[in-house]
């Protein structure tokens, strides 16, 4: 059968489209565990929090749709729902108790936690965070990540799920789970289990570390492999470690924190930079940039800590080996709920 030569080119272009994508793909990047079902939650736009606190009523109020974050002032409360901006008329807001906001530098965990619920920042108990997620220096829109945070007593579950969309989906498929469980305690999150999940195409691979901190040790690497290494105070992984530094903003200068993916325990360094101005599809975020040193032949991120809703990661970057930009997420919605 005869095929026209426009046909052709047709055919040939979208072999080009899919062989792109899937080479963006061709690198690590960070993603998300698995999601558990999202609490009972009401849409809000942002809004400034409330110089003095006020008890909840149980009816809505109405407010114009927000486009924009401000960004000096008090921090405002963090509604319900965070979303990116759209057409559609402003939805409803709880109006709920503002609540008081401590700030501390990030801290070293060294002791178990204690039988008593210990006292925490201001941070809201249950969470889930949307990413876009894009590669490469075009910012090619590959995917989308969900971070969820849980804390209960003195427990706490992080999730963050990575899956690839459209094109990248259908030719080489991407899936990055990370799941890390533990402690609250008075210096913060005290990980007890992590385990990371990743498939690229058709090769998969897991590697678990499951923390001794009676012991100092930990077991960890891929599995089946596994060691026993020793365990340094304030350890924490790729998940963990950005909601301690959200519940512990750290001060600006260079730090160091015990940090493992899940194959091995690094002490990695961290700058701590002024807080800057950011797009997002949220609007325009004040956030502060904490940069991973790069070390010679090591993946590297950053992340950056959205200053007037809680210190969330709102935007993150990733640095393949030879400290090359290699991808992004940038936050999209943001749900929050007490209970």
């Amino acid at each position: 059968m005869m095929v026209n030569r426009n046909t052709c080119r047709l055919i040939a272009a979208a072999a080009i489209s899919a062989a792109a994508h899937a080479a963006l793909l061709g690198g690590g990047w960070l993603t998300i565990p698995e999601t558990p079902p999202p609490p009972p939650l009401l849409t809000a736009t942002l809004q400034p929090r409330a110089e003095t606190p006020r008890p909840a009523t149980p009816a809505a109020a109405r407010v114009p749709a927000a486009r924009s974050v401000a960004t000096q002032g008090a921090a405002p409360a963090l509604p319900t729902t965070i979303e990116a901006a759209t057409p559609a008329a402003a939805p409803a807001v709880i109006d709920t108790p503002a609540e008081p906001v401590v700030v501390a530098s990030a801290a070293a965990i060294s002791q178990p936690a204690t039988e008593a619920a210990p006292p925490l920042p201001s941070f809201p108990r249950k969470g889930q965070i949307t990413y876009q997620l894009t590669m490469g220096s075009e910012h090619t829109l590959v995917g989308r990540t969900v971070q969820t945070w849980e804390f209960d007593g003195l427990q706490y579950r992080l999730s963050s799920r990575s899956e690839s969309t459209g094109l990248v989906e259908m030719f080489r498929p991407h899936r990055y789970i990370y799941q890390s469980q533990g402690r609250l305690t008075v210096a913060g999150l005290q990980p007890e289990r992590f385990s990371a999940s990743v498939r690229r195409g058709s090769r998969s691979d897991e590697s678990i570390a499951v923390f001794d901190w009676n012991e100092q040790r930990a077991r960890i690497g891929r599995l089946p492999q596994q060691s026993s290494v020793g365990l340094p105070a304030g350890s924490q992984d790729v998940v963990s470690f950005m909601y301690q530094f959200a519940l512990f903003p750290p001060q600006a200068g260079r730090i160091t924190l015990p940090f493992t993916r899940g194959t091995r325990i690094d002490v990695v360094s961290f700058d701590v930079l002024p807080a800057e101005t950011i797009d997002t599809p949220l609007g325009r975020l004040r956030a502060i940039p904490v940069i991973q040193v790069r070390e010679r032949g090591a993946e590297s991120l950053a992340v950056w800590l959205a200053t007037d809703y809680r210190n969330l990661p709102v935007r993150i970057r990733f640095f393949n080996r030879d400290g090359e930009f290699s991808g992004e997420q940038l936050a999209s919605e943001i749900r929050v709920a007490e209970q």
